[in-house]
């Protein structure tokens, strides 16, 4: 793993130690430190240096370290995505990360409230429907993770994760408004249930 010191990073691997130069902006997984677009020649160079030390490390992946080590010779900057394709190139900001988390929460007040209730809601919306999965950027894959990865609200562990829908998105909005406006009880009746499925 990488560790902050004064002239860059140090990075440990077994039987290796090796100080990097200041990187400019960099992601880390798994020991490999991947630039977002561009990199300087000296960091690729850093880059193809640790690809070195990992051929020794895992023989067994030397083909791909070695394919690694081209694209960053020749700057093949096309292909630096490669170097780890499990890193996006854009991130889910914390905006969205707290939207999903007040949506969920949402349908967690409902589903506890009808519950208690032993209350079977009219409206269909009051059932989660997950996030779609090409058009609501972020708000997918960060509630996969919190459900799936994390297994947070599990009470909705049975409702699917991609709803397929374009207007999901703002249904849920237009719930959370509407759940807010009801002061974001967790105990709600059987109308306010109602009304806050219904909401647009």
């Amino acid at each position: 793993m990488g560790a902050p010191c004064e002239y860059g990073l140090l990075i440990a691997r077994p039987g290796f130690l090796v100080q990097l130069a200041p990187i400019r902006r960099v992601f880390h997984s798994q020991g490999i430190f991947v630039a977002k677009m561009k990199l300087t020649q000296a960091e690729r160079l850093s880059l193809w240096n640790q690809y070195e030390i990992l051929k020794h490390v895992n023989p067994d992946d030397i083909k791909e370290y070695e394919r690694n080590q081209e694209i960053l010779s020749n700057g093949f900057e096309l292909y630096y995505s490669e170097l780890n394709p499990s890193i996006y190139e854009s991130g889910v900001d914390e905006a969205t990360c707290r939207e999903v988390q007040e949506i969920l929460n949402v349908f967690r007040a409902i589903t506890f409230s009808c519950d208690r209730l032993k209350y079977t809601p009219k409206s269909y919306h009051a059932q989660f429907e997950g996030f779609d999965g090409n058009g609501s950027t972020g708000h997918y894959g960060f509630a996969q993770f919190l459900r799936r990865t994390l297994g947070l609200w599990d009470e909705l562990a049975d409702r699917p994760d991609n709803s397929h829908s374009s207007t999901s998105l703002n249904h849920y909005r237009a719930m959370v408004r509407a759940w807010d406006r009801l002061g974001g009880n967790y105990e709600l009746d059987a109308a306010e249930i109602e009304q806050i499925a219904d909401a647009r």
